[in-house]
């Protein structure tokens, strides 16, 4: 196999190349045991984004911590977070608020 390494108004110069290996893809399809853990998480993830701009109408400005409190005071969700930065972990702490959570946003 002959790469085309330079090419100039005279004439052009091939040399042998390396051929790239391609690096394994990762499987998403129905045989994947964590598959619905991973559909759980992208719904969740969306949600946030939602809720977000909904934040984001009231709030001059996106703060992870305030955030925090309006998801527990709307929505009854504890976010988790670890030096300012939401994670997907959260803890339901108020039942009635996270049903509301679930249909209006999954």
């Amino acid at each position: 196999m002959l790469c085309l390494s330079s090419v100039t108004k005279k004439h052009t110069t091939s040399q042998p190349c390396a051929v790239a290996s391609i690096p394994p893809l990762q499987d998403y399809d129905d045989d994947d045991p964590e598959l619905e853990f991973r559909r759980k998480r992208w719904t969740y993830w969306a949600a946030l984004k939602k809720i977000r701009r909904e934040y984001l109408a009231t709030a001059k400005e996106f703060d992870a911590y305030d955030f925090e409190g309006y998801m527990e005071e709307h929505y009854g969700i504890k976010l988790n977070l670890v030096d300012g930065n939401i994670t997907d972990g959260y803890r339901i702490v108020d039942e009635k608020k996270y049903l509301v959570f679930l249909l209006k946003f999954t």
